[in-house]
């Protein structure tokens, strides 16, 4: 008996098609760059594409954070923060590719899906019910950037969903880069303030990347400070330690 394949399964195969076709199309018309290798073809080309594919492996990062209390809050990322993934996130922050933004969206949502699965809220009221709030940016950054990419990766995420900025730097802190795990927890200790309008909320705090996990503990502790309860974490990507060989 031939396999039958069900017609929604059929239309999105026959909708991808067309829509690779057309990307193909434009590529020549209106040549870019790809955002990852810099390769004339599309925002992100079929190699890095199939390289992003490869390197993703959500899972839940073994960092420990937690809620006053002491309730563990878990992080999901979606893939190591490395090749095309480090490179898209670059173009997004420091390029102004915006068209760098669609890959990670996709990764960020697959982060969000494992979220779900090991919270129980498996069913979109469950999920709706969260208030998806971004990891803070300086005012400096977001003038220099000209817009919120955080913001921007939730709603292609989850679409028809709009992110919260429930959370502001009040105080002046140095860059995160090259600072060792101590260094980084005692430059945000006290940075951030929650809106006060999240007491009450159950909040989904996301980034772009997770490093020693001083950002998000930062914001999880301003968080329920304000009275909102942290379901858990998501990101696209860990950076992850290597060993030397």
């Amino acid at each position: 008996m031939p396999l039958r394949v069900p017609l929604p399964t059929l239309a999105r195969q026959w909708i991808r098609g067309v829509r690779i076709h057309l990307l193909d199309a434009l590529a020549v018309v209106l040549p870019v760059t790809c955002a990852s290798c810099g390769a004339v073809d599309r925002a992100l080309c079929r190699n890095c594409a199939r390289r992003l594919a490869e390197a993703t492996r959500v899972r839940e990062c073994g960092l420990r954070i937690e809620a006053m209390g002491g309730r563990r809050i878990p992080v999901f990322a979606a893939v190591d923060y490395d090749g095309p993934t480090k490179a898209l996130i670059a173009a997004l922050k420091e390029r102004g590719r915006t068209d760098a933004a669609r890959p990670l969206g996709v990764l960020l949502r697959r982060a969000v899906a494992a979220l779900a699965t090991s919270t129980g809220a498996t069913d979109t009221a469950s999920t709706r019910s969260w208030v998806p709030v971004p990891a803070p940016s300086s005012p400096g950054s977001l003038r220099a950037r000209g817009y919120a990419h955080l913001s921007m990766l939730w709603s292609l995420a989850v679409p028809g969903t709009r992110s919260v900025a429930g959370l502001r730097v009040v105080r002046s802190v140095r860059d995160q880069a090259g600072l060792s795990a101590s260094a980084r927890a005692a430059n945000l200790r006290g940075a951030y303030v929650a809106d006060p309008r999240l007491a009450g909320a159950r909040v989904v705090l996301f980034d772009d990347v997770v490093t020693s996990g001083a950002t998000l503990r930062e914001a999880v502790r301003a968080l329920e400070a304000a009275g909102a309860a942290v379901v858990g974490c998501v990101v696209v990507a860990e950076a992850v330690r290597r060993r030397p060989q």
